[in-house]
């Protein structure tokens, strides 16, 4: 894996990085390519996919508001994983725009609101004249004293097309926590471990061991 420092504009060919940022930031794929992103401390992102690329972007966001902009071209696949806990008020939006022919996008996002609101903003926006694009959007959140708003968007200028949109919003689950307190753990520890399972659900093997410990708090 390589780390590395990003400003301004970056080149990414085939590999896995795990990145840090400086300022905001151009990124550019060529090829299969793996990126790691922990808690960068940025405001805008933007993600260009080279024709027949291949994007898995696995990132934790703890507090920071963020736009992301990924730009799809031809023959791409895509797939953008986004954790985001929050202490404060924040926003996160994901720009989704797929400009070309027969690309794959998969956006997943997990939100878990300590004690502020979240705001994300989903938009998928497919251009006119484009053929054989697939484009999914799963957003959920966790509501554990703060607020979960999201807002999905599919703005779509053909008929050659599939794209959808799931979002949930709930709290955690009761029968869960008293499923776990008849094993004789604490309530409290109950809440830890579903909070770090749905946290963790969207991170792969290999970050979620770059991360380690308890992410919940």
């Amino acid at each position: 894996m390589n780390k590395i420092l990003v400003s301004d504009i970056i080149d990414l060919e085939s590999g896995t990085y795990l990145l840090e940022f400086t300022n905001n930031a151009t990124i550019n794929i060529k090829g299969n390519v793996i990126i790691y992103i922990n808690n960068s401390k940025i405001s805008n992102l933007t993600i260009n996919l080279k024709d027949k690329s291949i994007l898995n972007l696995y990132k934790l966001n703890l507090n920071n508001n963020l736009v992301v902009d990924i730009n799809q071209f031809n023959n791409t696949k895509l797939s953008y994983n986004e954790t985001l806990i929050n202490k404060l008020d924040n926003e996160l939006i994901i720009n989704n725009n797929i400009l070309g022919n027969n690309n794959n996008s998969n956006i997943s996002v997990r939100c878990l609101a300590n004690n502020k609101k979240s705001i994300i903003k989903g938009n998928i926006f497919i251009k006119d004249n484009t053929l054989g694009n697939d484009a999914k959007e799963e957003i959920r959140g966790i509501n554990n004293g703060g607020l979960v708003q999201i807002e999905p968007n599919i703005i779509c200028h053909t008929n050659e097309v599939s794209a959808n949109h799931l979002t949930t919003i709930g709290y955690l689950n009761k029968m869960e926590i008293n499923y776990l307190r008849s094993k004789g753990i604490t309530k409290n520890n109950a809440k830890k471990i579903l909070l770090n399972a749905f946290i963790k659900s969207n991170l792969s093997e290999e970050f979620r061991e770059i991360l380690g410990g308890d992410l919940s708090v």
